[in-house]
C-alpha cells in the first residue's frame, strides 16, 4: 500500500509541480494493475482526477491549515491504512511519518536567488525542503542537474537519488480554426513570439521585453509587425515586468494571458513563431518538450538544465546578453534552420511521456517496497 499527496493535483489551476502531479497521478491510475494507491487530500476530490476503483483510494480530512505539518503525519500516524511507502510530488513531505518518506524535488533555486522570493515563501522552501530531505527514505528529483545540485549543496549519497523526468502527453490535434479562437480572444493580430510560464523572476521577463522592444523597433514596418505573447498567472515580485512594460511604451505589442486553459495553452504553441524560454534557472522546462512535441521550435537559455533536456534541438541564448536574443529571434524565422530545429525537437520531445516518468516511478516504489 502506497500514499501518495495529492493536493497539489486536486486544484483547478495546475502549473508547474500541479501539472507534475496531476499527469503522475492519472498514469499511475492507468498502468496499475494490482498496488494499492491511496490518495491523501485536504478537501474532496475534484471530477478530473481518476475515479476510485479497488486499488485507487481517496482520504480526504482536516483542519486544512498546515495539513503537512500536523493533519497528515497524525493521520498517518493514527489511522489506517498501514502504508509502506509515502510519495510527495513535491517538495514537503510529512512533518513526521511512521512510514518511509520519498519527496519529489523540482529544483532548488529559491536557495541561489534568494532575492528573488519573499521571506515568507523563502522561510518555507528552506526549512521545509530540507526537513522533507532530511527525513526521506529516497528522493526523486526531475533532472541531473537537479540530482547533481542536492548531492552538491545537501551532501547527499548519489543512489539515495532517482531521477523521474518530466513528460508530456501526445499534443492535441489543432485547427486553424481554434488557433484564431484564441488568438482573436487574446487581441493576437500579428505574428508572435511566446513564452509560457508563471510571471516570476526566474523567468527572465524583463529581458525577454527588453530584447522584444529593441527587435521591434529594428525590424517591425508598415507592412509587419510583431507580437510577444506571455502565457502564465502573475507570480511573486512581478512588478518589474510592469515597470518595465511601461517604460519601453510596447503595452500594446506585448500581450499578458494570465492563466490559460490546456486547449488555448496548445493552440498558442501552434500558432506561434517560436518558444522563448529566456529563464536564469529551472529544473528541467516542460513548455521546451511541449512546444517541440507540436512543431513549434524553441529558443531556450544557455542554462545546464535546459541543454541537458532539450541537447541540440533548440537555438540557445545567454540570458544576460540581450543582442543574443535579438539575433536568435531572427534566426529562428530563417524557414531551412526554423524546419531542422523542428525535426530535432519532435524527436527529442518524444522521449519524455508521463507514461515514462510514471514507469519510472512505479519501478521505484517496487525496489523501495
Amino acid at each position: 500500500m502506497i500514499g501518495i499527496d495529492g493536493n497539489e493535483a486536486n486544484t483547478n489551476i495546475r502549473v508547474g509541480v500541479g501539472q507534475y502531479a496531476f499527469n503522475l497521478l492519472w498514469e499511475l491510475y492507468r498502468q496499475n494493475k494490482k498496488e494499492n494507491y491511496y490518495i491523501y487530500l485536504k478537501e474532496k476530490a475534484f471530477s478530473d482526477l481518476p475515479p476510485e476503483s479497488d486499488h485507487w483510494h481517496y482520504l480526504v480530512f482536516g483542519p486544512k491549515f498546515l495539513w503537512t505539518k500536523f493533519a497528515l503525519p497524525l493521520h498517518l500516524l493514527f489511522k489506517r491504512p498501514r502504508l509502506k511507502l509515502f510519495y510527495s510530488p513535491s517538495h514537503y513531505s510529512p512533518a513526521f511519518s511512521p512510514v518511509p518518506t520519498i519527496p519529489t524535488i523540482h529544483d532548488i533555486g529559491y536557495l541561489n536567488y534568494q532575492e528573488q522570493f519573499t521571506k515568507k515563501d523563502l522561510y518555507q522552501l528552506i526549512n521545509w525542503t530540507k526537513s522533507s530531505i532530511d527525513r526521506a527514505k529516497h528522493i526523486v528529483a526531475v533532472s541531473i542537474f537537479t540530482k547533481n545540485e542536492l548531492i552538491n549543496t545537501y551532501q547527499i549519497p548519489p543512489e539515495k537519488i532517482s531521477i523521474v523526468y518530466n513528460g508530456v502527453f501526445e499534443p492535441p490535434q489543432i485547427s486553424q480554426q481554434e488557433i484564431q479562437k484564441v488568438k482573436r480572444k487574446f487581441k493576437i493580430n500579428s505574428p508572435y513570439f511566446l513564452a509560457v510560464g508563471t510571471l516570476k523572476p526566474n523567468k527572465n521577463y524583463p529581458f525577454l521585453i527588453k530584447a522584444f522592444s529593441t527587435y521591434l523597433k529594428s525590424y517591425s514596418s508598415k507592412t509587419l509587425s510583431y507580437q510577444l505573447v506571455i502565457a502564465g498567472k502573475k507570480g511573486w515580485l512581478y512588478q518589474e515586468i510592469e515597470i518595465v512594460l511601461k517604460k519601453l511604451g510596447i503595452t500594446h505589442e506585448v500581450i499578458f494571458t494570465d492563466f490559460i486553459s490546456e486547449k488555448e495553452k496548445w493552440a498558442l504553441y501552434k500558432g506561434a513563431i517560436c518558444l522563448v524560454i529566456p529563464s536564469t534557472y529551472e529544473g528541467f522546462g516542460i513548455p521546451a518538450i511541449e512546444s517541440q512535441s507540436i512543431g513549434t521550435p524553441v529558443i531556450a537559455s544557455s542554462i545546464p538544465s535546459l541543454k541537458e533536456v532539450l541537447k541540440d534541438s533548440a537555438l540557445y541564448i545567454d540570458p544576460e546578453d540581450i543582442n543574443s536574443l535579438i539575433t536568435a529571434f531572427g534566426k529562428i524565422q530563417d524557414n531551412d534552420f526554423s524546419e531542422k530545429l523542428i525535426r530535432k525537437g519532435k524527436e527529442q520531445s518524444s522521449k519524455f511521456t508521463w507514461k515514462k516518468s510514471a514507469r519510472d516511478l512505479s519501478l521505484l516504489f517496487q525496489q523501495l517496497l
